[in-house]
């Protein structure tokens, strides 16, 4: 199957709704691992969709590794604020006269919700940890014997983030489109979590290296799909600053609350370390806004609490971490 082919089946209404069956079948999908589903067939399952979503990463034209080409051609310093005309050499992918390499720049864009570029360092620890789960289940006996109650999980997270990869580009860029990838990531994270309770099990503490990535995964996730969605409300130029400050207001309360409830709930340190990760990243980010905004503008304004709520947000899931040792 070529690669053109697989692009063409890239149309928004289809990602959607392949998203909302995927989500939507899951329980189904692990009712029938529960009642029997052959351990071959899982292992098998776990293996074609993990590496499905490494395939997908592989593509290019994703919104996040054009910024990171035009960084290396020097077309992009995200440190500096950016004049109004100045070209990113994106070959013209923009959206409402926004140009896509801003959105997502901590110091350059409007979302109040732009972690530093030191936070996605995280994802080879993910990776390399999920292929050690996919390549244990045919090691472990110990491992095998738990996967009716987390593979469907694990190939769901892995079929929404493939999604992920098919919708986070320049054209999903208008309307409904832009959000997306914003529901795949939320599935994916949903999906996650679902493993992440098991993690926090009982049954579960012998196999907690296996375990750790996938909840790592879980964390990055929640806080990805907040990240997503304030960078989707940031290409609408019809949106006001005070609308993208409250967004971004709201998304920091709520990645914090997400992170110390479910971090003490499902007993899981791991999950709360990364969400902590994810908002000293942010604030670290704002850092960096603060000194390419108006002093007396609104986003700066936004931008200084933002970073305090960000600040206060990692310590509180980093505690709630450090509590279920206790």
């Amino acid at each position: 199957m070529s690669l053109r082919f697989v692009s063409s089946l890239n149309s928004p209404p289809f990602v959607a709704a392949a998203g909302v069956a995927v989500i939507a079948g899951l329980p189904f999908a692990e009712a029938a691992a529960a009642s029997g589903a052959s351990l071959a067939l899982l292992k098998g399952l776990n293996l074609a969709a993990f590496a499905g979503n490494c395939a997908a990463v592989s593509v290019p034209g994703r919104i996040d590794e054009q910024q990171d080409v035009a960084m290396r051609k020097g077309a992009l310093d995200p440190s500096k604020p950016g004049a109004p005309t100045e070209s990113t050499g994106l070959n013209d992918a923009t959206t409402g006269g926004g140009e896509y390499t801003e959105i997502y720049s901590p110091s350059r864009g409007r979302s109040l919700v732009s972690p530093s570029g030191w936070a996605f360092a995280i994802w080879g620890p993910i990776y390399l940890g999920e292929a050690a789960f996919v390549g244990g289940q045919f090691l472990s006996d110990a491992l095998a014997g738990v996967l009716p109650q987390v593979a469907p999980a694990f190939i769901a997270a892995n079929i929404m983030q493939s999604l992920w990869c098919a919708s986070f580009r320049p054209s999903y860029s208008e309307g409904w489109k832009k959000y997306v990838s914003v529901g795949c990531l939320a599935g994916t994270a949903l999906s996650l979590l679902q493993i992440n309770a098991f993690a926090g099990s009982a049954e579960a503490a012998s196999l907690g290296w296996y375990f750790l990535p996938l909840s790592l995964h879980a964390g990055w996730t929640t806080a990805a799909t907040l990240v997503n969605l304030n960078g989707s409300v940031a290409m609408n130029e019809n949106i006001g600053e005070r609308s993208i400050i409250a967004v971004g207001h709201g998304s920091a309360i709520t990645a914090t609350a997400l992170g110390v409830g479910i971090t003490i709930m499902q007993a899981t340190p791991a999950y709360g370390l990364t969400v902590a990760w994810a908002l000293a990243a942010v604030a670290d980010g704002m850092s960096k806004r603060m000194g390419s905004l108006p002093a007396d503008g609104p986003l700066q304004q936004g931008a200084n609490i933002q970073k305090t709520l960000c600040w206060i947000g990692s310590a509180a899931c980093a505690a709630a971490s450090i509590s279920t040792f206790f």
